[in-house]
């Protein structure tokens, strides 16, 4: 069953592709994750979103992301992990 995959657009954008099949050879193609790469845990999927900005996500639509995935209700830290703040 394919979950989809998640690509990072050259521009920051996080963008989703329901059916998978995104050409990672594409010049706007930074990097491409099939969901089944990071779906099995909020740890995974927080690890997932440390990736995702380490490699140019804008912060917008990492957060965008993590609420439409419930992030909060898991991991209430997970800012501080994926952006590096401290308190």
């Amino acid at each position: 069953m394919m979950l989809g995959e998640y690509y990072l657009h050259e521009n920051g954008s996080l963008i989703y592709k329901k059916n998978g099949d995104v050409d990672a050879t594409s010049t706007f193609v930074k990097r491409v994750w099939p969901v089944s790469s990071f779906c099995e845990s909020p740890q995974a999927f927080t690890q997932w979103l440390e990736d995702a900005r380490r490699f140019g996500a804008n912060k917008e639509d990492i957060e965008r992301v993590a609420s439409a995935n419930s992030l909060d209700e898991f991991i209430p830290d997970w800012r501080d992990k994926v952006f590096k703040t401290t308190h």
